[in-house]
């Protein structure tokens, strides 16, 4: 198969953009890549479809640059629009000014406008999910038995850009300290309804698979509700994350569907890619090396009540005003 020499659709292009925000948008599972002194890298291709360029703050542009652009016919996108109601993108011909405004907090409403932007272009919202191919959840244990030191050191160290104490529960330990009908009800609604959100979870107090098993009976949690959760330990999860971080994808679109390319360590791993359309998305497996995905392959479902950009999107506007509608809703129809 053939390598196009268009622009593929991604990775997005990135030049001067924050290292927070690049960060972040790896953690999103957006496969970017940052243009350093020049553009040079552009030489060759013929014009883009639609590939994206970011634009932060750090970056100025010469006029050989700007040739470049024009010619590619990129979209260009200036990050300081997402920063308040009142910064404006730079036009094309103050390019060669330094924005005012800087794009340094990367929170939930950053990410669903991106999406917005990214469609307006013409361009599809494509990521690298947050769990192995074809889970859609987890549910970590094993957290206790890695010992205190473990846990101390994962709210420093881990590769999750969160604190660990989102993935725990509050109705965990009201279960382990009054085992009733009520509590058993409450934590098995909200291990429902972090599923159904795309929020991974960790119990504290469960040291192995046999005992996360057992409860799970004990709160007669139904796995149907929870279909395609991965069930692994904590350890797992956070090398699955690492792993996740580094890998590099390139996405092309052809006549029939898409062409990716993906490279990195999979140890044992299935990276899935996730399409949104709208508030449907759809997951599909990748192989190391060449895919084809083709369009009448993609089945798209509802998602209303997952982030676009994951569970580190989701969490990251907690502190935001602009929350997207409904991702704080509880699944209270889990209890049934």
């Amino acid at each position: 198969m053939s390598v196009s020499r268009h622009l593929p659709e991604y990775p997005i292009l990135l030049a001067g953009v924050a290292t927070p925000v690049v960060k972040g948008l790896r953690e999103l599972g957006l496969p970017v890549t940052e243009l350093h002194e020049d553009l040079a890298q552009l030489s060759g291709y013929q014009l883009s479809r639609w590939n994206l360029l970011l634009v932060g703050s750090q970056k100025t542009f010469n006029e050989q640059d700007l040739q470049r652009l024009s010619q590619c016919k990129i979209p260009m996108i200036d990050l300081s629009e997402f920063t308040s109601d009142s910064a404006s993108a730079r036009m094309k011909n103050e390019l060669g000014t330094k924005s005012v405004t800087g794009c340094e907090k990367f929170t939930s409403s950053f990410v669903t406008q991106l999406k917005k932007r990214l469609h307006q272009t013409g361009g599809a919202w494509i990521r690298v999910g947050d769990y192995p191919y074809p889970y859609q959840g987890v549910i970590c244990y094993g957290e206790t038995a890695l010992g205190k030191d473990f846990r101390e050191f994962s709210n420093v160290m881990s590769p999750l850009p969160i604190p660990l104490e989102l993935l725990h529960l509050k109705s965990e330990s009201d279960w382990h300290g009054k085992q009733d009908k009520e509590t058993q009800r409450k934590l098995r609604v909200e291990l429902i309804s972090r599923y159904r959100q795309g929020l991974p979870v960790s119990l504290p107090s469960v040291p192995s698979r046999e005992e996360l098993d057992q409860l799970f009976q004990n709160i007669n949690l139904d796995r149907k509700q929870i279909p395609l959760v991965w069930v692994t330990s904590l350890e797992t999860f956070f090398r699955w994350w690492n792993l996740r971080r580094q890998l590099a994808v390139s996405i092309s679109r052809t006549s029939t569907g898409w062409e990716t390319i993906i490279s990195g360590s999979f140890d044992g791993f299935w990276p899935g890619l996730q399409i949104w359309k709208g508030q449907h998305s759809a997951t599909v497996s990748l192989l190391q090396g060449v895919n084809e995905i083709r369009d009448e392959s993609i089945a798209f479902v509802s998602n209303q009540e997952r982030h676009p950009g994951g569970f580190t999107a989701h969490w990251s506007g907690i502190n935001s005003s602009l929350f997207p509608a409904g991702f704080k809703n509880i699944a209270a129809s889990a209890a049934s």
